[in-house]
């Protein structure tokens, strides 16, 4: 019996042209750059308990260095939390400046839902979250997986 390896192959390396963005051709190689540890930082602090302003702030950081780093920014970020029981997981909406913490019974709200799974392997640091649905994880080493 033969078992056949899924893997994603992407055929149109023109992202305008398969989803309809007007981000510049090479977006799709720019995301696969490694994150640097500033973002790394920026993920752990979340759990620092910060107030609304620092939040807002940070959201903020965030949202320049994906534009200016990678061209694309996601809505936010899943990451598994520190803070201890209840809680084991947490997400940053960049957009609405939200953080929110997650005992292991609390419903995700979409798209974050489904990056939740990624998270809880241990595998990734974070995964990052896009509008489109996608999700690109990242690893504890910077790279992100495709």
């Amino acid at each position: 019996m033969e078992f056949a390896r899924r893997r994603r192959v992407e055929t149109n390396l023109d992202p305008r042209a398969a989803t309809g963005n007007r981000q510049s051709p090479g977006i799709g190689q720019r995301l696969r750059k490694p994150r640097h540890a500033g973002l790394f930082e920026a993920v752990h602090r979340l759990d620092a308990g910060l107030d609304a302003g620092m939040r807002a702030q940070l959201a903020e950081w965030i949202r320049a260095e994906y534009q200016s780093e990678f061209g694309d920014v996601p809505l936010g970020m899943f990451a598994l939390c520190h803070l201890g029981p209840p809680y084991i997981d947490h997400r940053l909406d960049l957009w609405q400046s939200i953080v929110e913490h997650y005992a292991p019974a609390d419903a995700v709200p979409e798209p974050f839902n489904q990056a939740r799974m990624l998270v809880r392997t241990g595998a990734y640091d974070f995964v990052e979250v896009y509008a489109s649905g996608e999700l690109r994880p990242v690893l504890k080493d910077g790279s992100v997986v495709a």
